[in-house]
């Protein structure tokens, strides 16, 4: 099952949009989940499948954030 999710998720990720100057992650839409189940059906109730999608993806975006405010902090260094 684990398997799946993360399978799921790699693929449902390519479909992401990227928004603003810096090209930030926007949230996965749930039209994303729902053409990759009409393409590969699961028997894991689409609650459970949707809610792991989207705490995968609420990671992923918050470790992105991160990952800029480094990159910011490093470019220029609090005095």
């Amino acid at each position: 099952m684990v398997a799946e999710i993360l399978e799921a998720y790699g693929h449902i990720g390519r479909s992401r949009q990227y928004v603003g100057m810096v090209g930030a992650p926007a949230p996965i839409a749930p039209s994303a989940i729902a053409e990759y189940l009409d393409r590969y059906p699961s028997v894991i109730c689409r609650e459970e499948f949707d809610a792991a999608i989207f705490a995968l993806d609420d990671e992923f975006r918050k470790r992105w954030d991160e990952q800029q405010e480094k990159a910011a902090e490093k470019k220029n260094p609090k005095k």
